[in-house]
């Protein structure tokens, strides 16, 4: 009889371990959507300073769908009337904090000097964790105000 709850115990505790993790493997992320007050600003900030490309639009959700290396960013123009259904409750409420965008290899007071020629400003910047390590971030917002963080690659 002690066999047989030994085995009973085993089993139900195997199947605890397996059910403590998801199903399923994070591979990064996919999209993320971003509530902006005017599509063609929006677009030109993702486009010309962040080097973002038009993948796809939704016309009908007033939405925009950009490719930033092998994720999407969405842009929802909740000005347009087909946004009604993405608007926040209470204007300018948000559930967002930022973005952080993984940069390649690149020169620092180049970049620094790109976003100035595009008069985007700079709110904030230090050596933070991320995905791939400690490395510099450069915190700006887009013409809507969210906060984008740009965040270089860990020195080698």
């Amino acid at each position: 009889m002690e066999n047989v709850t030994t085995k009973r115990t085993a089993a139900k505790e195997s199947a605890a371990k397996e059910n403590a993790k998801p199903p399923f493997a994070l591979e990064g992320i996919d999209h993320i959507l971003l509530l902006v007050d005017g599509m063609k600003p929006a677009v030109q900030f993702y486009a010309d300073v962040l080097g973002c490309a038009v993948e796809g639009a939704l016309p009908q959700y007033g939405m925009l769908q950009l490719r930033a290396g092998a994720a999407l960013i969405d842009l929802v123009d909740i000005s347009a009337p087909e946004a009604a259904w993405a608007r926040p409750p209470v204007a300018g409420g948000r559930n967002f904090d930022h973005l952080c965008l993984a940069l390649g290899a690149h020169d620092e007071a180049h970049l620094r000097r790109h976003l100035a020629r595009h008069h985007v400003e700079i709110i904030e910047e230090g050596v933070h964790g991320g995905s791939r390590g400690e490395s510099l971030s450069l915190y700006v917002r887009d013409p809507s105000g969210n906060v984008i963080e740009l965040k270089g690659r860990p020195p080698a």
